[in-house]
């Protein structure tokens, strides 16, 4: 039963910041993100998930001329961060959902936990973060062995320095005081251990 739970999996997409120098623009300077999941299907509403993903993040003042900040340097503020997120967190499917039973079965889902991220080069006043991850997704079995999705995952972080700036414009915000990145891409999971007989009562 427990190997029968269990899947590997890939995860490959794009990464992108919002924060002090981009308030509001989903899919700014996409980068890309690619990384390995486990998932473990407690039963057919909920799994836990564990994943490590690698990310780009930038950002250039000169992309947003009309954002005015005057306590800004006079120099345009750009940085550039690489970082290794990493999660463990709580899936919801609003559908049953078996990974191995039924092909073409599938789910939308919604995804919750928490997060740190281990910054791997920067030039920004950047530091290692912990943040608030949530997401939503759709899962499709492709065969008994593989199943694929889609996922678009937010981080809010607690921290302010992603970008090397922290409240330019000296206000504070519920939603931007802390700065945010995101991750949007397509996973694939495999399972290699043999079937177990199938259980009318599990399933």
């Amino acid at each position: 039963m427990s190997q029968r739970n269990a899947n590997i999996g890939i995860f490959g997409g794009v990464s992108y910041y919002m924060g002090d120098i981009n308030p509001n623009r989903h899919l700014y300077r996409p980068a890309p993100s690619f990384g390995a999941l486990y998932r473990y299907n407690l039963n057919t509403r909920f799994a836990l998930r564990g994943s490590m993903y690698y990310a780009d993040l930038s950002g250039s003042d000169l992309d947003f001329p009309e954002l005015s900040h005057p306590d800004r340097p006079a120099s345009p503020a750009a940085f550039n961060t690489s970082l290794l997120d990493m999660a463990l967190l709580v899936e919801f499917n609003f559908l049953p959902f078996t990974p191995n039973v039924g092909n073409w079965s599938y789910t939308p889902y919604i995804s919750t936990g928490i997060a740190g991220a281990l910054i791997m080069g920067t030039d920004a006043a950047s530091e290692n973060l912990m943040s608030f991850p949530f997401g939503l997704g759709l899962k499709l079995n492709l065969t008994r062995r593989i199943s694929t999705g889609v996922e678009w995952s937010f981080r809010k972080t607690f921290s302010d320095r992603v970008d090397g700036l922290e409240n330019p414009s000296g206000s504070v915000t519920l939603l931007h005081n802390n700065d945010w990145y995101s991750l949007l891409g397509v996973f694939i999971t495999f399972k290699f251990f043999n079937f177990a007989a199938e259980c009318p009562a599990y399933n």
